[in-house]
């Protein structure tokens, strides 16, 4: 089989794949519930199942399905349990500003002039969490923002308020990535970033094959994700689009 499809985007997407699924796996006695398949959002799964029990008409077991958020999860939660580790919980918005605050007042004081107080901090604190969760899903690496550093502290045209933060951006995103290995909590960001490393440790030994449905973009860590398995040969792509439309 061919391990990538692309679908016009006049094309029902959940039909065109429900007749790929019928073609090559229902008709060869192959069973479903051996593929994982991977949708950015919840509700094409519920579309897909609806449209295979309308072609199937009888009992069946379904596809294992994941958002893509949900498969990030699966590989890290399956990498730390074959390491012999405890599973990585997710830390709330507010703990991890409030962790930000106090990671700040000790690495980097100079970011809370004139917002000492934690009330005064939060905003700020929310723009350095999602600033630090950009970095993680686009895996940008240290020599990268040590470049950024250098730039700032020469007096890189930007505010000043913004300077300081780029100062510190090293020191504060690998504090707050100790802390959450520490205290086992995870982000969004941080699991796409722990996933895209630890892809080797994750067993999936229980799909035949793992299909990721119509993207439009990957973060870097996806690609990493979706490489592997490609690679592999465990992974099955299916886009919507012309290529020259949608690089990815």
């Amino acid at each position: 089989m061919n391990n990538t499809v692309t679908y016009s985007l006049a094309d029902d997407f959940i039909k065109s794949l429900a007749s790929y699924l019928e073609d090559h796996f229902i008709k060869q006695g192959k069973e479903l519930n051996r593929l994982a398949i991977v949708f950015g959002g919840a509700r094409p799964r519920l579309f897909l199942q609806k449209e295979l029990s309308a072609r199937i008409k009888k009992p069946f077991f379904p596809p294992r399905f994941f958002t893509i958020d949900e498969f990030i999860e699966a590989i890290l939660f399956r990498s730390e349990r074959s390491g012999g580790s405890e599973p990585f919980t997710k830390i709330s918005d507010f703990e991890a500003s409030f962790s930000i605050y106090h990671l700040a007042k000790k690495h980097a004081p100079s970011v809370l002039k004139g917002r000492e107080h934690f009330s005064q901090f939060l905003p700020w604190a929310r723009e350095i969490l999602g600033f630090i969760e950009q970095l993680d899903l686009e895996a940008v690496e240290i020599k990268t923002l040590e470049d950024i550093q250098f730039n700032a502290a020469i007096g890189y045209d930007v505010p000043e308020s913004i300077n300081a933060l780029l100062v510190h951006i090293v020191v504060l995103r690998r504090a707050f990535h100790k802390f959450l290995k520490e205290k086992k909590f995870y982000t969004r960001g941080f699991a796409y970033l722990r996933a895209a490393e630890s892809m080797n440790k994750a067993d999936f030994s229980e799909f035949e094959s793992i299909l990721f449905c119509n993207f439009f973009y990957l973060h870097k860590t996806e690609e990493a994700v979706v490489k592997k398995l490609y690679n592999d040969g465990k992974a099955f792509l299916f886009f919507q689009g012309e290529a020259s439309e949608w690089p990815v």
